[in-house]
Formats: C-alpha cells, structure tokens, sequence
C-alpha cells in the first residue's frame, strides 16, 4: 500500500521560487509576444499533489480590427480581456509540470 508523505516546508521549494517559475515558464511560452500586466494573482499549495498552483494574470496585446465594409467600415483596436493562467510547479524541483487555464 501507497502511503503519502506530505513534504515538510523545508523540503519544498519557496513560495517566491514558485512564483518566479511560473512567471518565467508563462513568458518562455508566449516568447514573441507581449505581455502587459503580467501579475500574480492567486498560490495554493496542495498537500496532496506537493504542488504549487499558481494563477498568473495579463493582458494579452490589443488586436486591430480592419473592415473591408462599404457600409460600416471599421479600423479600431480592441483589447481583449484580462487572461488567467495556472501553472502547476513541483514543490521538490520548483519546475513547471503544467499550465491550465483559470476561468473567472
């Protein structure tokens, strides 16, 4: 039988390790683009998993919306809304196992 050893706080990695994991792995994913407002929004560590859920919040670049209307014709930039991330880090190695998105 499977017994779970629950890590104790000195064989995790930190909190701020963890943040800055996540906010690298964010960046290193959406290498090219840029990113604005990219903020911490919420950490959770799980017991169960030994891992750290961390939220990640931005704004992804405005979009610009060209129309080729005779009738309504358009040429605005839209910004899209704020997006959530939350990357999944290993509490023993401090890298990233996952990112899933975080709805609000």
């Amino acid at each position: 039988m499977f017994v779970h050893k629950t890590l104790s706080q000195e064989d995790r990695v930190s909190v701020k390790v963890a943040v800055a994991a996540a906010i690298a792995y964010i960046k290193e994913l959406y290498e090219g683009i840029s990113l604005r407002d990219l903020l911490l929004e919420e950490i959770e560590y799980s017991d169960a998993s030994d891992k750290w859920l961390v939220t990640i919040g931005f704004s992804p670049p405005a979009t610009k919306d060209v129309s080729t209307s005779v009738i309504l014709p358009s040429n605005t930039s839209q910004e899209l809304s704020r997006l959530f991330k939350t990357v999944i880090i290993d509490a023993v190695s401090g890298k990233p196992d996952s990112m899933k998105i975080r709805t609000v």
